[in-house]
C-alpha cells in the first residue's frame, strides 16, 4: 500500500502578540490539517549572516528536538534516531555545523511530514513567529519546495503593550524599545513577501471583528474549504498547541476578541514614545499591496 504524502506544509509567522496562536487554532481546527506546539526549530539552532541568502546552522538541535516531540505526545525513539549515524557524528563537531545546514533542516522538515502522516493527516502547520526570518531556508528544506505562509500582521501599539507584557514572563524579557524594532523589523520582513504567491496575509483587526469571513478567506488560499464547525472546535484545539509553560496564552480557545489593549498597559505617555517610534507605513503597505490576499479585506470581498 502507497504511503499518502504530504499536501500542504503550512507556516504561521510574523511578529509575537499579534494573533498567531489564534490563526493556528482556527485553522487547525479544520478537519484534515494537524499541528503542534511551537517548534523553535528554525529559531534557536540556524542564525542569520550578512550577505549570505539563507540562516546557517550553528547549534546542535536535537535537545530542542527532543522537546518538542515530548509536547506532542511523541516518546521513544529519541530525537537523534531521527539523525543517521554520520549526522549525529557531524552535529558533535562545531566546526562542521554551517556545512549541515539544509540537510538538517530537510530533517527536521521531515519530522514534521511524518509526525502528521502518524496523526492520519496529510496537511500540517507550524507555528512559531520567529520563523518569519526563516522563510527562504523553510522553502528550500521543504520536499517539492511552495510551502505556504501565512503572516499575521497587527497595529503596531498594541502589540508593543502586549508584547511588552507577555514577555515578563519569557526566558528573556523586552523593554518597550526592543518591542518597537522587533514590530518594526518583523514587518519588513513580512513586507519583503508581499509579492510571493505563496505567502497570505491577515490583520488580527480584520479577523476579530469578522472571523468566519477571514477565516474562509484563508482557507481558499490554501485550497481547503471552508468548516463551519471551525469556530466551534478552535478552544479544543488550541488546548492540543499550548504547553503548560506558556501561561500567556492562555484564554485564546475561549472566545475571539481583541486581547488587552494598549491603553491597559501603557501610560499615555509611553503609548505617545511608542507610536512616534513605529513605521507605521509598513503596516499600511501590507494591507495595500496583498489587497484581496489579505484577512483584512475579507469583510469586503
Amino acid at each position: 500500500m502507497t504511503r499518502p504524502a504530504i499536501e500542504r506544509r503550512i507556516f504561521i509567522v510574523g511578529v509575537p502578540r499579534s494573533g498567531t496562536t489564534l490563526v493556528q487554532s482556527l485553522l487547525a481546527a479544520h478537519s484534515e490539517v494537524t499541528s503542534f506546539t511551537e517548534s523553535h526549530l528554525f529559531r534557536k539552532h540556524f542564525s542569520r549572516v550578512p550577505l549570505l541568502s539563507l540562516p546557517i546552522l550553528t547549534r546542535d538541535p536535537r535537545s530542542r528536538l527532543s522537546e518538542f516531540l515530548a509536547e506532542n505526545g511523541e516518546g521513544p525513539p529519541p530525537a537523534a534516531d531521527w539523525f543517521s549515524k554520520r549526522e549525529r557524528w557531524t552535529l558533535r563537531i562545531r566546526p562542521f555545523l554551517p556545512l549541515q545546514t539544509l540537510p538538517v533542516a530537510r530533517q527536521l522538515v521531515r519530522v514534521l511530514d511524518e509526525l502528521a502522516l502518524r496523526r492520519g493527516f496529510t496537511n500540517w502547520i507550524e507555528k512559531t513567529p520567529w520563523h518569519l526570518r526563516s522563510i527562504p531556508l523553510l522553502e528550500n528544506a521543504s520536499p517539492g519546495g511552495r510551502p505556504h505562509f501565512i503572516h499575521v500582521i497587527r497595529n503596531g501599539l498594541e502589540v508593543v503593550a502586549s508584547l511588552y507584557r507577555a514577555s515578563q514572563k519569557w526566558e528573556q524579557s523586552y523593554g518597550l524599545e526592543a518591542c518597537v524594532a522587533r514590530w518594526n523589523a518583523d514587518l519588513g520582513h513580512s513586507l519583503d513577501r508581499i509579492s510571493s504567491p505563496n505567502d497570505q496575509f491577515v490583520a488580527y483587526e480584520q479577523l476579530t471583528s469578522d472571523p468566519e469571513a477571514t477565516v474562509k478567506l484563508l482557507l481558499d488560499g490554501l485550497g481547503l474549504a471552508w468548516e463551519p464547525a471551525i469556530l466551534e472546535h478552535y478552544g479544543i484545539t488550541s488546548e492540543g498547541i499550548i504547553t503548560s509553560r506558556e501561561d500567556w496564552k492562555i484564554g485564546v480557545g475561549r472566545h475571539i476578541r481583541r486581547s488587552v489593549t494598549s491603553a491597559e498597559v501603557l501610560t499615555p505617555e509611553q503609548r505617545e514614545w511608542v507610536s512616534g517610534r513605529l513605521d507605521h507605513h509598513l503596516y499600511d503597505r501590507i494591507l495595500e499591496r496583498s489587497g484581496r490576499r489579505t484577512g483584512a479585506t475579507a469583510g469586503a470581498a
